[in-house]
């Protein structure tokens, strides 16, 4: 998963797929989601994700209401479809994408 250097709004808008998570280096939990995300992500080369440090992005994080790490925002399609903050099933929101992309073929 590569770092968010893109301007957010453009990869929303023209990523069809598009997974954000919203970490820190500081932050254990976002280390094992960012883990996890990577090896997913390795097997669904149609979803694209961005890993975005709160701590050197606090204006990017602040526009969009992040305030806890970790957070995961989902966007298909350009809307919002899941945000998951602190302790969540990350198989669970991984399991509801698959289904998705399964309707969209």
């Amino acid at each position: 998963m590569n770092d968010l250097r893109e301007d957010i709004n453009d990869l929303i808008k023209k990523i069809p797929v598009l997974i954000l998570q919203f970490g820190s280096d500081t932050c254990g939990p976002c280390h094992a989601i960012r883990y996890k995300l990577e090896q997913w992500m390795s097997e669904h080369k149609e979803v694209e994700a961005r890993y975005v440090d709160i701590e050197k992005n606090m204006e990017i994080s602040s526009q969009i209401g992040i305030f806890s790490a970790p957070t995961v925002l989902v966007y298909m399609d350009g809307q919002l479809v899941a945000r998951e903050s602190g302790y969540f099933s990350l198989d669970a929101l991984l399991g509801d994408i698959e289904r998705y992309l399964e309707l969209r073929k």
